[in-house]
């Protein structure tokens, strides 16, 4: 359920660019080959990522991830014997997505695809079709979880269709930083941005006694020309707002309303953790009320599983800043592909990739970088667990402080991140399940 964020961000980039897209999905006999009892050759994937274009701002160094994990794994001696070959391409941002694809398929002869694009919604279907294993980066769209599409695989687990799904997280965050009135803000091209917009506004923010007083869901894509939002903000008399917006218009907004003497006890940036940002004059302007959350474990809390993520940066693919979003995602897509590919032992056959990977159960991304475990069990396929069986919603929340990012911690708390509870009444009946053997 954290992921929400995440996926609106990315769906938003997508939105701004389909209606300029228009393709035809081709057909043929092409099918992902079976590998069966092959123990020495190396095992070919593929990896796609938007390294140029508008998408890259968010997820450009995805690859820089994959190439990490792939890289201590090839380390160790490879999967059951054998090496790891990784075919990288780029979309380009773009409906290449899907021409990109179907050349890995086609033409490298990969046994599986990685689509950690936010274009990838536009090759999904082909690659299923064509029998080709999918590991999704679950952000792109809400065809994952939904009913004929349990072969294509969701990275950060589990989770019903459907845009909007709130937790209690935010509005605790905002209410232990002593805000009492919030507004939101979206990009008006995006229909599952503005539907998460305005469930938080409808069900988080109410949930704890804060007030909703300013809701704006028709930001134009990528603007910095924000000077009516400041405006609308001032006006409304909001001492909190949540951005759910890329970094440059979060962070446009967030300079305007200090010009203008408006003063705010918090600001929530979805995007924005990352080396990148620390690099721009700006991160030396930004107080204590700017927030910035993510759903993976902040290397900044050196646990066991960020210290291995870091050093695999740093060994594998030459990365030493602060990974964002992209190198996160790329990581913990090429990990699960990985343990996918154990889970077949010698027999590696692309038609039940998908079903042998769900036997796990649950796992936890990237090998411990996630805050709670994550299901990919058929059996809470398009759910989202209410009996107290399912993990608990939770996320990270950072800020910035003499150039550098420091974990903005609970009080009182065992964790250095945040839970909350799912709110019931921002999920469709249809999409719950109330089972408590689900899942196990």
């Amino acid at each position: 359920m954290r992921r929400s964020t995440s996926r609106s961000i990315a769906t938003a980039v997508v939105a701004a660019l389909i209606s300029a897209l228009t393709l035809s999905a081709t057909s043929g006999p092409a099918t992902a080959a079976s590998d069966t009892g092959n123990t020495r050759d190396p095992i070919t994937i593929g990896f796609i990522s938007s390294k140029t274009g508008v998408a890259a701002a968010t997820s450009g160094d995805s690859d820089t991830g994959c190439r990490a994990r792939v890289g201590r794994e090839n380390a160790a001696g490879g999967v059951n014997g054998r090496k790891i070959q990784v075919e990288y391409a780029d979309d380009a941002s773009s409906g290449q997505n899907l021409t990109v694809a179907q050349d890995l398929v086609l033409n490298k002869h990969v046994y599986m695809v990685i689509n950690d694009s936010a274009f990838a919604f536009l090759s999904y279907r082909w690659l299923l079709d064509h029998d080709v294993p999918l590991i999704g980066g679950g952000f792109d769209g809400n065809y994952y979880g939904a009913p004929g599409n349990e072969k294509v695989i969701d990275a950060f687990g589990n989770s019903p269709p459907v845009s909007g799904i709130q937790t209690t997280i935010m509005p605790k965050m905002m209410k232990a930083l002593g805000a009492t009135k919030v507004a939101a803000l979206g990009y008006g091209v995006s229909p599952s941005s503005t539907a998460a917009v305005k469930s938080f506004m409808r069900y988080g923010v109410p949930a704890l006694g804060l007030k909703p007083v300013y809701t704006n869901t028709s930001v134009d894509f990528g603007s910095t020309d924000v000077s009516s939002l400041v405006l609308g903000i001032k006006n409304s008399g909001a001492d909190a707002a949540w951005y759910a917006m890329n970094a440059n218009t979060n962070l446009a907004i967030a300079q305007g309303l200090v010009q203008n003497n408006v003063e705010m006890k918090a600001e929530f940036m979805a995007t924005g953790y990352g080396q990148q940002l620390l690099d721009q004059p700006v991160s030396r302007t930004l107080g204590p009320e700017i927030v910035f959350t993510t759903g993976w474990a902040p290397v900044e809390i050196k646990s066991k599983a960020t210290k291995r993520f870091q050093a695999d940066l740093d060994k594998y693919a030459g990365f030493t800043g602060v990974p964002d979003f992209g190198v996160y995602t790329g990581y913990i897509d090429c990990d699960l592909a990985i343990l996918g590919l154990k889970q077949q032992g010698d027999n590696l056959d692309p038609n039940t990739y998908a079903d042998d990977l769900r036997k796990v159960g649950t796992f936890n991304p990237g090998g411990g970088l996630g805050c709670a475990d994550a299901s990919l069990s058929i059996e809470t396929y398009g759910k989202a667990r209410l009996d107290g069986s399912g993990p608990t919603p939770c996320s990270w929340a950072l800020q910035v402080k003499n150039g550098k990012f420091v974990v903005f911690e609970p009080k009182n708390s065992k964790t250095s991140y945040w839970t909350g509870k799912l709110i019931r009444r921002s999920i469709p009946p249809e999409y719950i399940t109330t089972d408590p053997t689900a899942g196990r």
